[in-house]
């Protein structure tokens, strides 16, 4: 069974294109992450590692095979399952993933990047803070896509609440998340990292996780950039199609 978790801003709708796609044997679990949704403050964790363990506790519970997949942050989290908690998992799709930051500048650098991002939405609201999120870079591709594809991503966005995405920010922000490269070298199960030919930064990383891993499978996708389950969700449904075969 899977359990597929979401990026930031995002939603476990934000799945439903690629579980239409994919054909799984069973309807994966699509849980709503720290700070994410209208019921954010009864699931709320208090740090990254604190959110990690209240997911392993639900997956604990999941008959097998156990298969796990996330997307920007949610493949952030699932990386951190998979290092934590291995006798849990069967197999992992990790789409542009971090492994964390090992060097305290860059933490520091980018911890104050998500408290001016968590400051923007407590102080000008979520409408304002959807805006400038969508200008970032790193979504620079996304601007061709069909209108009605970005307008749905834009209602998934607006349907949170501002203190909510910040507290997301504070607590799974890539500053606050364990450094797990050394852990990833520890893992034994199959792994399948994924990102977008155009997102040459976490092409770059899922591309040295396989060669530093014999467990890691690196899938470049062609013609898509940072957000797989929006540029390219038939590369994702396939590949997650072709995990569960292998593993079963």
């Amino acid at each position: 069974m899977w359990v597929l978790l979401h990026g930031f801003t995002g939603s476990p709708r934000s799945w439903e294109r690629v579980i239409e796609e994919a054909d799984l044997e069973d309807e994966p679990l699509t849980p709503a992450l720290t700070g994410h949704g209208p019921s954010w403050r009864a699931t709320k964790a208090s740090s990254f590692e604190e959110e990690v363990s209240r997911l392993a506790r639900m997956i604990s519970a999941l008959r097998r095979p156990r298969l796990i997949a996330g997307y920007s942050m949610g493949a952030r989290l699932a990386l951190g399952l998979a290092v934590d908690y291995p006798a849990l998992f069967d197999a992992a799709v990790l789409i542009g993933v971090h492994s964390g930051l090992a060097d305290d500048r860059e933490r520091a650098a980018r911890r104050a990047l998500d408290q001016e991002r968590a400051h923007v939405l407590r102080s000008k609201g979520i409408e304002a803070f959807v805006q400038r999120w969508e200008r970032e870079p790193l979504f620079e591709t996304q601007r061709s896509l069909p209108a009605e594809l970005i307008e749905r991503q834009r209602m998934l966005r607006l349907g949170h609440e501002a203190e909510g995405l910040a507290h997301a920010l504070e607590v799974l922000g890539l500053a606050e998340m364990p450094d797990y490269g050394p852990g990833v070298r520890r893992i034994d199960l199959p792994v399948v990292a994924m990102a977008g030919a155009l997102d040459p930064k976490f092409s770059r990383i899922a591309r040295a996780m396989a060669r530093d891993h014999a467990q890691v499978q690196a899938r470049i996708v062609d013609g898509a950039g940072h957000n797989l389950l929006l540029e390219a969700s038939r590369a994702v449904a396939s590949t997650l199609a072709d995990v569960e075969k292998e593993v079963r």
